[in-house]
């Protein structure tokens, strides 16, 4: 397997609710292999508060939680999605580095009555 042919993975999780609070989860991509971060998407099934600060889905590390990406999930409408292409300050990165543990977190909106839950899918390819 090389850049040129690499591995796409989908990783989903189940629904979670963001008006209760922020989550931490974790990913290990296969033993030896590179990164590249594709796509963060949430599909909501509760519309999302944002009265003093959105929810958010960070893709990073330990140290820098959003190192290589973040969607802002802003008010998103129930039954709507959200992704990348949706957010003009999403940032996907090109460099998680071999056999890193990405951490995904959660983070709850704040101010007034929290509220929002949602599917999250994050999407990263693979490669030597």
């Amino acid at each position: 397997m090389s850049y040129d042919n690499p591995r796409r993975l989908m990783y989903s999780f189940g629904e979670h609710d963001f008006g209760a609070g922020s989550e931490s989860l974790s990913i290990k991509g296969p033993v030896g292999l590179k990164g590249t971060l594709k796509s963060i998407q949430c599909n909501a099934t509760e519309t999302f508060t944002a009265t003093t600060t959105a929810g958010f889905v960070r893709v990073g590390t330990a140290a820098d939680n959003d190192a290589y990406g973040e969607l802002n999930l802003a008010t998103t409408a129930d039954t709507d999605t959200v992704s990348e292409a949706d957010d003009t300050n999403a940032v996907l990165a090109e460099a998680i580095p071999e056999d890193t543990q990405v951490e995904i977190t959660l983070v709850a909106p704040t101010g007034g009555t929290p509220a929002g839950k949602g599917f999250v899918h994050i999407e990263i390819e693979w490669y030597k």
